[in-house]
Order: C-alpha cells, then sequence, then structure tokens
C-alpha cells in the first residue's frame, strides 16, 4: 500500500488498499461490514502519521474505545479494486474525537462515507477521561 499526504483535498490523509477475497461475499462484492475494518486500517495509519503511537498511549494510563461508528454506502467496492482510505479529524470535544472516512476507489468514484467516534479512557477502568493538551494538539493540527 503507498501511504501519502495530498493537502489540496478536503481529506488530507490517505492510504491505498486493494480489496482481498476474503472481504467480499458471493458477488464479489466488500461484505458491508468490513468497511469498519477500513476505517480501523486508516484509523491506524492517520494516528501514526500524526505522531500518536497506540502503546505510548497505553504506557500513559490512556485507551480509547469506539463510542459511536457511521457508515454510508454509495457504491460497492469488488475484488481486486483499488481505493484509498481518506482520513480527517471531525469534532473535537472534552473527553472524545471524531474521525471522519471517505472511501474511494482509485478512479475517484466515492463508496462510503464513515464516521467513528473516539472515546478516552483512563486504561484503569472504564472511565471517560479528558484528552490531554499534547493529544489535543496534534489532532487539531
Amino acid at each position: 500500500y503507498t501511504l501519502g499526504r495530498v493537502s489540496e483535498h478536503p481529506f488530507p490523509f490517505a492510504i491505498r488498499q486493494r480489496v482481498r477475497f476474503g472481504e467480499t461475499d458471493m458477488q464479489s462484492v466488500v461484505y458491508y461490514a468490513n468497511y469498519l475494518v477500513y476505517a480501523e486500517v486508516g484509523r491506524v495509519a492517520f494516528l501514526r502519521h500524526l505522531g500518536i503511537r497506540y502503546d505510548e498511549l497505553l504506557a500513559r494510563g490512556l485507551d480509547f474505545t469506539i463510542g459511536e461508528a457511521t457508515v454510508r454506502y454509495h457504491a460497492p467496492l469488488r475484488f481486486d479494486d483499488e481505493f484509498d482510505i481518506r482520513v480527517r479529524v471531525g469534532a473535537l470535544r472534552r473527553v472524545s474525537w471524531a474521525f471522519e472516512y471517505a472511501v474511494d476507489r482509485a478512479d475517484g468514484l466515492r463508496c462510503v462515507d464513515m464516521t467513528t467516534v473516539q472515546v478516552l479512557l483512563d486504561r484503569g477502568g472504564t472511565r471517560a477521561t479528558r484528552i490531554p493538551e499534547d493529544l489535543r494538539v496534534l489532532l487539531s493540527a
């Protein structure tokens, strides 16, 4: 895959992928739930791109969970299609932030729009905790 920054695009980060056979149904179309897996691929790559490493969050006693996910389907992806998972930061709140995703086929056709809301947690429990200023700065950039 390729990892890149496309500044003129409304989604400033993209990672290129290819649909694998195991991600499709009997019609060779991506199974609907796999788009949330694509969101995870994009989310982890984007966090890494921002300089946010999950293992460092854990070492600080922080973690996050997905509090909400929405998916809106526009067009199918099929086996062996190349596509871009585009990611940007959405709403940034006291204990949560949103990532917005666009899944575009390599020819530019928008296939899916998604949003996930990440809730920051105190790793010792399941209590939501305030986003530290340094993390807020990275997400705001």
